[in-house]
């Protein structure tokens, strides 16, 4: 299996074209040199947890897209070492994906319904459906994750969908179609968005429906939370890149909604036939108001980020005395830690209570996980809350382990 490496750069695509249109894409945002986000590693890989490449926004000026300058091959990003998040990783996802699963039923009957996930991960989400369907089947890039779901009894086929056509017809081989298509998270997570929703359109049923999530990243500029950048999220979408995108395969948006997950995402509703809206037509005139297209407007976001980052490490640093550690090692933490040039000698560990990242170590800091129970008995302990869109379940969990306890927040803007 290949390692992140010097000698494996030229596996590292510099794209300057746009992935959707004709494009040719405009640098705006440059975070440095980061590692994989999402992969946290045992400690006897510190050589390649420390590996990292250039993590540079581009933008399309004619569709809205953001992406990646460096695009890096799936097959590292998911299986260079046991793929660690899950879906069910907090009551907070798992009432999410059950508000989920309520929002495609109240669009059209899930009973009987044929639903295909990509990107399933461990499963849940699919789970959740089994009260109304039992013909479920699930695709991720992720062995680790694949198996497990098939384990817990959930279908689920390991490969990367949209890259390959063998892919989609050994899933025609036994589907002739699917009433719904869910993929949450993973459309920004593709290589070749055009081909993924390309093959999403070829699978849908005449009258099923496309529902996926992704960050939202008007909301990304409004809240200065850069740490939602990482080499797994090769783009970043509007509702205005993303309808460009399902326009190239013949879907059109039924129905948009913003929810509070992963601080804030787009949830898009796709189907075959196109349908116009004022509540669409109101979103996409907020995305114009913001100036997501104009240069300047990354000029100023860059600049902000280096003041916050400022702040941020002023404020830490009068924190004299304290057992600094960090909360939450998720993936948005790392972009965090490695652009803010904090390591394992200013963080002394990071608190997570999933079994799949405690005895590892991040990507380029280099700091350890451990258990909740590390704080029992800690006195002068500084937490630095990284997993922000959690930070009240968090900050509660750890005052019931040890109530001396101070907190930071990793921004203070939201």
């Amino acid at each position: 299996m290949a390692l992140i490496g010097e000698l494996n750069l030229i596996k590292y695509q510099f794209q300057t074209k746009s992935l959707i249109s004709s494009a040719v894409t405009t640098p705006i945002i440059d975070l440095g040199h980061h590692g994989f986000a999402d992969s946290f590693f045992p400690k006897n890989m510190r050589q390649q947890a420390s590996e990292k490449i250039p993590l540079r926004c581009r933008l399309d000026s004619e569709s809205g897209l953001i992406q990646l300058e460096n695009l890096t091959l799936a097959q590292d990003r998911y299986n260079l070492v046991d793929y660690s998040y899950t879906s069910s990783n907090s009551t907070t996802s798992k009432n999410h994906w059950l508000d989920f699963v309520k929002s495609a039923h109240s669009l059209k009957n899930l009973e009987n319904a044929r639903i295909l996930e990509i990107g399933s991960n461990d499963g849940y989400l699919l789970a959740s459906t089994l009260n109304y369907t039992n013909k479920i089947l699930g695709v991720d890039a992720s062995y680790h994750m694949s198996e497990r779901a098939n384990k817990s009894g959930i279908k689920t086929i390991n490969g990367v969908f949209g890259e390959s056509s063998k892919l989609i017809d050994n899933i025609k081989e036994n589907y002739t179609s699917f009433d719904f298509i869910f993929a949450n998270n993973v459309v920004n997570h593709s290589n070749n968005p055009i081909k993924f929703i390309s093959d999403v359109s070829s699978l849908l049923s005449p009258k099923g429906f496309f529902i996926f999530e992704v960050p939202y990243w008007l909301d990304t500029i409004k809240t200065y939370r850069f740490d939602q950048i990482y080499h797994e999220h090769i783009t970043y979408f509007t509702i205005e890149s993303a309808e460009y995108l399902l326009n190239q395969a013949g879907l059109g948006i039924h129905d948009v909604s913003i929810v509070s997950y992963h601080g804030s995402s787009l949830r898009i509703f796709a189907s075959k036939k196109k349908f116009d809206s004022d509540h669409k037509k109101n979103l996409l005139q907020t995305e114009k108001d913001a100036n997501l297209k104009n240069l300047s407007t990354y000029i100023n976001y860059s600049k902000e980020i280096e003041k916050i980052r400022s702040k941020f490490l002023y404020e830490l640093s009068e924190k004299e005395n304290k057992v600094v550690f960090g909360i939450g090692a998720a993936a948005k933490a790392n972009t965090f830690l490695t652009y803010y040039g904090i390591d394992y000698s200013k963080m002394n560990f990071i608190l997570d209570s999933s079994p799949f990242k405690i005895g590892k170590i991040t990507p380029v800091t280099l700091i350890p996980i451990v258990p909740d129970s590390n704080i029992k008995d800690l006195k002068n302990g500084l937490g630095v809350v990284l997993a922000w869109n959690l930070k009240k379940d968090l900050k509660n969990r750890l005052l019931s382990v040890n109530t001396n306890l101070e907190f930071m927040d990793s921004f203070d803007k939201i």
